[in-house]
């Protein structure tokens, strides 16, 4: 029985060495199998290992690039933020410039100093848009507020008054702040005249009442 195995185990053996191909064959499937076996061996650890090292090293770029964008934002919010003094320093500036006319002179307004009495007259002082007329005005109304006419004054004999005063004081253009003395005694012989106006005069007067209100 011994001897009948070593016969076959000697007969494969010469047939093997008597085949060429079988041995490259042979030899090739070795070679293809440890290959197998140690590509399988190493990779295993590495699939392993690959993933954890990836997701941390992409989880540490993640926060790196994070970071510099979030560095960048505030770089560029910065910068926005400084643009932005700068402009509202240079509106400040051209305000402050707006505030001055192209001689250089400030635009506040001055002071309006108040209406005077003397001891023979009214200084009245112009507003916006007054004349003479205006001023005239003024002071025969203060002159008839502490003063009896003599008779009963209407809006016609008012009318007639501040223009017996316009009339003698001239016909000028007058600035805002001007001031003008208006004598008692123009304002008396102005108060004199209007009760001599018949009612006809005064019937025609009537159409510029309206200036009174």
């Amino acid at each position: 029985m011994a001897d009948y195995n070593t016969k076959e185990e000697g007969g494969l053996i010469d047939r093997i060495k008597e085949s060429p191909r079988t041995v490259s064959a042979l030899i090739i499937i070795l070679i293809v199998a440890a290959a197998i076996y140690a590509f399988s061996g190493e990779s295993n650890p590495q699939n392993r290992q690959t993933p954890d090292g990836v997701a941390v090293s992409e989880n540490t770029n993640d926060g790196e690039t994070n970071e510099n964008d979030d560095q960048a934002i505030a770089g560029a919010d910065a910068d926005n933020e400084g643009s932005e003094s700068e402009g509202a320093k240079v509106a400040s500036g051209t305000n402050k410039t707006e505030g001055t006319t192209a001689t250089g002179e400030k635009t506040e307004s001055k002071p309006i100093a108040e209406p005077q009495r003397t001891a023979g007259s009214f200084i009245e002082v112009a507003e916006a848009g007054d004349g003479i007329t205006h001023l005239a005005r003024k002071a025969s109304a203060r002159w008839l507020s502490e003063n009896q006419a003599g008779y009963a004054v209407s809006d016609e004999h008012r009318i007639y008054i501040e223009d017996y005063i316009q009339n003698d004081l001239g016909t000028k253009g007058l600035e805002m702040g001007e001031q003008m003395e208006i004598s008692f005694e123009l304002i008396q012989e102005a108060v004199a005249a209007a009760n001599e106006l018949n009612e006809g005069q005064l019937s025609n007067l009537s159409q510029y009442t309206s200036v009174l209100k």
